[in-house]
């Protein structure tokens, strides 16, 4: 059985989360550039780019040396025509595992952006995940996450929906795993005269005490946490936890 984000980001995605859009993009941009204040002519890296809206947005905010890695080439496809259509050809899309960045100390600044951390069973590989943005970052480089705030999900915890989505009935049901550290969903999508569609989707949610033990631990410092991308202080009633990384510059021997 393959994993869950292997089967979950294709072409039904974009159906799914239709308010996930440029407008939301471009003030997720515009709180990234406030709080982490970006050069926008050094490289940055968008990890797990999906259908490419905030690189869209990035490029309109005047960044010049864009990459997105996506591990779905359906998601990279859709990324590629949207940002064709606006004039963006020059930002660089590449099919590539989150565990396994293909550059070594090249960007100053990489993303991860709408909850695009968690994704595997073993924690461990979300450690390798920080690891592998850490030796892709140069020294002095950023990294700004985006991901779930396990108090503030759990609380408030919708454990089902149910909504017509261009014709379709999406049915969407949500639990805590029994250890209380993944929020998961079954999804499910009926559109008339075709077959229905089950997908899944399971992520690790993290506290800012776990989430700082593992990014000291892969070799960042510097840490600011956030509630949210507008810059809000953060604790447990945060919607959202934001933080930003530094990896330190070397020091000579």
């Amino acid at each position: 059985m393959s994993p869950w984000y292997e089967d979950s980001f294709g072409r039904d995605y974009m159906a799914l989360y239709p308010h996930r859009d440029l407008a939301e993009a471009r003030a997720d941009v515009a709180g990234i550039v406030g709080l982490v204040n970006p050069p926008k002519g050094q490289p940055l890296l968008d990890l797990c780019c999906g259908t490419g809206r905030h690189l869209q947005a990035l490029h309109e905010t005047g960044f010049t040396d864009l990459t997105g890695i996506d591990l779905s080439q359906q998601l990279l496809d859709i990324a590629r025509r949207r940002l064709d259509a606006v004039g963006a050809g020059t930002v660089r899309l590449i099919r590539y595992d989150m565990r396994k960045i293909p550059h070594h100390e090249r960007f100053a600044t990489v993303l991860s952006l709408f909850t695009s951390f968690g994704y595997f069973a073993d924690a461990s590989d979300d450690e390798t995940v920080l690891r592998a943005v850490h030796a892709a970052l140069r020294p002095g480089g950023t990294f700004s996450i985006d991901t779930l705030n396990r108090s503030w999900t759990i609380a408030r915890l919708e454990p089902r929906s149910d909504r017509a989505i261009d014709g379709a009935r999406v049915a969407i049901e949500r639990t805590i795993s029994a250890d209380g550290l993944r929020v998961e969903k079954e999804i499910r999508i009926e559109t008339p005269g075709t077959p229905p569609k089950s997908y899944r989707e399971s992520v690790r949610m993290y506290t800012a005490g776990e989430m700082k033990t593992m990014l000291e631990r892969a070799g960042f410092a510097d840490l600011r946490f956030y509630g949210g991308l507008d810059g809000r202080a953060h604790d447990v009633a945060s919607p959202r936890m934001i933080v930003v990384a530094t990896r330190p510059q070397e020091i000579p021997a």
